[in-house]
């Protein structure tokens, strides 16, 4: 009879009718319902997301209780050998597990599932597409203009943080590139996308100078010159002031238009 007691005390019917250790699974709420009650060890296997060994997590629960969250490759971690870094992290090392939702709450800066790419400031101010380094490498109007950020234009590139490092690339309602009729700069401008250029043209004093000419110049910080009939873009041709807020010029006196280009009588 007593050894009947002790077998009781220490075992009872689990889920399925398993035996199940008192004080393991049983006071665990067999497991929350978010994994199996394993009859041999009267441990828990959490089902994934909830503790598994496949999840990536800094914590897991023992009863099954807590989420865990997506993981990613970390922006920061120690190497493991030569070549050999940036190991699959939860949040990617750039977030916290809320383990009651099983989200990751991202730092400032950064964005995903699991925090795993660089967010825009600002959403490109609704100027501009968000795209990641990789896809960058390959829009002709942004090469010609930023080739030392985006691998060089390879495509191909296998350096880790090809689709995790994002940018702007901004909006124009002119060509961008260094083509025969297209501009080296795009209309809106900035980290951000958040400045607007104001029109372009030809100082009027120059006669003999075309400030607009880009022919053989090379685009600002990129490689690619301009071809024969390539643009540079000369804000209120250097004869006003532009606000870069609403991209209207405020010319001189003596020079008016909407891009400062005509001279009044008195100019003359």
């Amino acid at each position: 009879m007593t050894s009947l007691l002790l077998l009781l005390f220490f075992w009872v019917v689990g889920p399925n009718n398993f035996l199940v250790r008192a004080g393991d699974c049983i006071d665990q709420n067999y497991c929350n319902g978010h994994g199996t009650c394993v009859e041999s060890t009267s441990r828990c296997e959490c089902y994934d997301g909830w503790g598994s060994d496949k999840d990536v997590a800094v914590y897991k629960s023992y009863d099954c209780s807590l989420r865990t969250c997506a993981s990613g490759r970390a922006w920061a971690d120690l190497p493991m050998e030569t070549h050999r870094a940036h190991a699959l992290a939860e949040c990617s090392n750039k977030g916290s597990c809320n383990r009651q939702t099983g989200t990751c709450e991202c730092f400032p800066g950064f964005t995903g599932d699991a925090c795993q790419r660089k967010s825009c400031v600002n959403d490109c101010s609704g100027h501009g597409r968000c795209v990641s380094l990789k896809r960058m490498a390959s829009l002709s109007d942004a090469l010609p203009l930023s080739a030392s950020t985006t691998y060089a234009g390879n495509e191909d590139t296998t350096r880790w943080d090809q689709n995790m490092i994002f940018g702007c690339v901004c909006d124009s309602s002119w060509e961008v590139g260094t083509g025969a009729g297209q501009r080296q700069e795009p209309e809106w401008f900035g980290y951000d996308c958040s400045k607007r250029h104001c029109p372009s043209g030809d100082d009027p004093y120059t006669v003999n100078i075309d400030e607009t000419d880009c022919t053989n110049v090379t685009a600002a910080g990129g490689s690619a010159a301009g071809a024969p009939g390539n643009e540079c873009h000369v804000d209120c041709a250097n004869r006003g002031i532009c606000d870069y807020e609403t991209g209207v010029c405020d010319c001189f006196q003596g020079s008016y238009g909407h891009d400062c280009t005509l001279l009044s009588a008195l100019a003359l």
